[in-house]
C-alpha cells in the first residue's frame, strides 16, 4: 500500500489537551448568551483587545510562524473532531462530509444542496472553510509563536475565495474591515489591536435556524451526536435567534470590501509592489467604515483615533489571555512525531475536555 494511501496517524496527546484547553477558553467567553447577538451584523463574535508589534511579512518571524503552523495544521483538524464537543459543533457546522475530512486532517468542506424543481437537475455549492488565527500570524505577542499557533488561537471559518457574491465569506470579512486596518501601516513598536474572537470554534456555528432547544436536539439526534451542554445549546439559540433563524450571510454591504481582501492573495497581486498597492487602497477604503467599528485607542491604517472618538456600532468586548502562554503549550513536532506508526492506532484518544458546562 502506497503511504499516500495509510490513514493519517492519531494526533499527539499534547494535540488533544491543546484542544481540550481550546475548548475550555471558548466557554469562559461571553457567560451571557445574549452576547451573541448584541450586534445582528456581525453576531456571535466579540473583540479581544491585545498588545502587540505588527511583524514583516517577508522576515523570517513571520516565515517561521507560518511554517509552524503547517507543521501542526492537518492534526489540530483531527484533534479538533475527537473532542467530544469539537465533533458535535464540527457536525453542527460542517455536516458529516467535513467531519469526515477533518479526520484524515483535511480542511472540511461540503456540498449544499439548492432547491431545483423536478424536472432539473439539483444543483449544488460547495462550501469551504479554512483556518483562522484570532490573533493573526502576522503579530507578534508576549506569549510568543506558542501563543499564536495554539488550538485556543484557532477558528474554522467559512472562506469564499472569488466571485462577487461574498455572503458566505464571514472569514475575510472580519479581515477586511476589522484586521487589515488595524494592522496595515501600524507603527513599528506595540499597539493596541482589537482581533475578533468569535464565540465558537466553528464560524458560522449553524447552517440553518432553531427556534428551540428541541429542535436542535431532534437535529444532533439525525447526525448521531449527543445533546450539547447547557452553555453550548444556549448560546447556539442565539446565534439562531440573532440570524433570524436563518443560515448567516455576510451584510451586502461588505462584499466589495470582503472581495477585495482576498484578492490580495491572488496572481494578479503576486508581485510585492503590486500587493504592496492593494493593501495600501484596501486600507485606504476602509479607514472610514472600520473606525466606526473601533475603540478611540486603535490605530486605522497607521493613525490613533483618539481619545474622543466613539465607535458607531458596539461590538461586545472580551478581556481574556489570549496573547500570554498557553496552559498546555504544544511542543514542537520532532521527526519520531512526524513519522508516527501507522499500526495498532488507538480505537480514541484520551480526551480531557475539562468542561464545567451543564449537560
Amino acid at each position: 500500500m502506497s503511504s499516500s494511501k495509510q490513514p493519517p496517524p492519531p494526533p499527539r496527546q499534547e494535540m488533544i489537551d491543546a484542544v481540550a484547553e481550546a475548548i475550555r477558553e471558548f466557554e469562559k467567553l461571553a457567560a451571557d448568551p445574549e452576547v451573541v447577538g448584541a450586534c445582528p451584523e456581525l453576531p456571535g463574535i466579540v473583540l479581544d483587545r491585545i498588545t502587540g508589534r505588527c511583524l514583516d511579512r517577508k522576515g523570517e518571524e513571520y516565515k517561521t510562524t507560518i511554517k509552524d503552523y503547517e507543521n501542526i495544521r492537518n492534526e489540530y483538524l483531527q484533534a479538533l473532531v475527537s473532542h467530544p464537543i469539537g465533533r458535535t459543533l464540527a457536525l453542527l457546522a460542517v455536516g458529516t462530509d467535513g467531519v469526515k475530512l477533518m479526520e484524515v486532517g483535511r480542511s472540511p468542506s461540503t456540498l449544499v444542496d439548492t432547491t431545483a424543481p423536478p424536472e432539473r437537475a439539483t444543483r449544488g455549492r460547495r462550501v469551504s472553510y479554512n483556518c483562522h488565527h484570532v490573533i493573526p500570524k502576522s503579530v507578534t505577542v508576549a506569549g510568543g509563536k506558542e501563543a499564536i499557533n495554539h488550538p485556543r488561537n484557532f477558528v474554522i471559518a467559512n472562506t469564499t475565495r472569488r466571485g462577487r457574491d461574498q455572503s458566505q465569506n464571514p472569514h475575510h470579512l472580519w479581515h477586511s474591515l476589522l484586521l487589515h486596518p488595524q494592522t496595515h501601516n501600524a507603527p513599528s513598536g506595540e499597539i493596541p489591536i482589537y482581533v475578533v474572537r468569535p464565540l465558537f470554534p466553528f464560524y458560522p456555528p449553524i447552517t440553518q435556524g432553531f427556534k428551540t432547544a428541541e429542535a436542535l436536539r431532534e437535529h444532533l439526534k439525525t447526525l448521531g451526536a449527543p445533546p450539547l451542554p447547557e452553555i453550548w445549546e444556549k448560546r447556539i439559540l442565539a446565534f439562531s435567534k440573532a440570524t433570524g433563524d436563518r443560515a448567516y450571510s455576510v451584510p451586502k454591504e461588505f462584499h466589495e470590501i470582503t472581495r477585495e481582501f482576498g484578492e490580495l492573495y491572488t496572481k494578479a497581486n503576486n508581485e510585492e509592489h503590486t500587493n504592496r498597492a492593494a493593501r495600501d487602497a484596501l486600507a485606504r477604503k476602509v479607514e472610514g467604515i472600520s473606525a466606526q467599528w473601533l475603540p478611540g485607542d486603535a490605530y486605522v491604517n497607521g493613525r490613533q483615533l483618539g481619545p474622543d472618538h466613539v465607535p458607531k456600532h458596539k461590538l461586545p468586548m472580551a478581556d481574556s489571555s489570549l496573547s500570554v502562554v498557553p496552559e498546555t503549550p504544544l511542543p514542537a513536532k520532532t521527526k519520531s512525531n512526524k513519522k508516527r506508526t501507522h499500526q495498532k492506532i488507538p480505537a480514541g484518544p484520551k480526551v480531557n475536555a475539562g468542561s464545567t458546562a451543564k449537560v
